[in-house]
């Protein structure tokens, strides 16, 4: 829904009102306004109120971060603990790039760089430093730039693996309940079935 002050939605992306800059697409999208939102943390007497940080972090980061500050072990991931920013410790490890897949979209970031394919089209380049809106396909002359973050991707690709259903009742019944309008035709075709 738009308001004066969301122009263009509740789920928008980001815009910055001193410079104008609006990032690219919006939640879903693998382009800047789908990956970039604010991370908020309060933590009376430990992380310092009012402090801003440019430190670049991902979902990935929060169960290594979580398990650190509990003193819990943490399975295998490609998150990094951002535990040493949020207490304003010094040696904050950073990844050395990003990847994420879709719904047949791939990203890969890699310091200032930024690769974006939807499905099986070119890659596009973008310069994050200069170009955050996502404006300027750069590929067609940085071409290896382009190869080394086509390489990253395939690297960092796992094919998906199948879950575990431990009850498959209560996973129905939140499929049922979810609010979406094709479950209220199954909500009143189990209504009537009873």
């Amino acid at each position: 829904f738009k308001t004066e002050e969301r122009p263009h939605g509740f789920f928008a992306p980001n815009w910055n009102p001193h410079t104008g800059e609006r990032f690219r697409a919006g939640k879903g999208s693998l382009y800047e306004g789908g990956l970039r939102v604010p991370f908020l943390v309060r933590w009376p007497g430990t992380v310092k109120a009012e402090s801003v940080s440019d430190h670049l972090l991902c979902f990935q980061d929060l169960m290594p971060t979580l398990a650190e500050l509990s003193g819990a072990s943490c399975p295998r991931t490609d998150g990094i603990s951002i535990a040493p920013t949020l207490l304003g410790e010094a040696g904050q490890m950073k990844h050395s790039y990003l990847y994420w897949e879709y719904r047949g979209q791939r990203a890969v970031r890699k310091g200032r760089w930024k690769a974006y394919q939807n499905k099986q089209a070119a890659w596009e380049l973008y310069d994050l430093s200069k170009d955050v809106e996502e404006q300027t396909d750069l590929a067609a002359s940085n071409t290896q730039v382009v190869a080394e973050l086509m390489a990253i991707a395939e690297e960092a690709h796992e094919s998906p693996r199948l879950g575990v259903t431990y009850d498959a009742e209560v996973r129905a019944k939140d499929h049922i309940e979810a609010p979406h309008p094709r479950n209220l035709e199954l909500r009143k075709r189990r209504a009537t079935s009873k």
